[in-house]
């Protein structure tokens, strides 16, 4: 498969355009990268796992802010905001038997 943009084969070039048709002119865009750079990560202008790095939360943070971050925009609402409220919970017993 070639880019539509410049033409050399998809592995070897760096812009990787998309040609698509609209009212019969082309248009061309990038593919939407799911995984380096998926939408729901990347909404609101900062990727989720940069904003949990810049905070240096750790695991059960940074996972219940993904989770957070991400509800309903890959599925069910409730069970992103539950899978955050797992990670949330088991992050305050860590700290309950550290400082208990």
């Amino acid at each position: 498969m070639r880019c539509a943009k410049c033409e050399k084969e998809l592995h070897a070039c760096e812009c990787q355009w998309v040609k698509t048709y609209s009212g019969g002119e082309p248009h061309y865009t990038q593919p939407i990268d799911e995984v380096n750079q998926p939408k729901h990560y990347t909404d609101g202008g900062i990727e989720t796992i940069d904003f949990i790095e810049a905070k240096k939360l750790g695991f059960n943070l940074g996972n219940a802010i993904k989770y957070i971050s991400r509800a309903g925009k890959k599925g069910n609402r409730l069970q992103d905001l539950q899978k955050a409220q797992w990670y949330l919970t088991r992050e305050i017993k860590n700290e309950e038997k550290n400082c208990g």
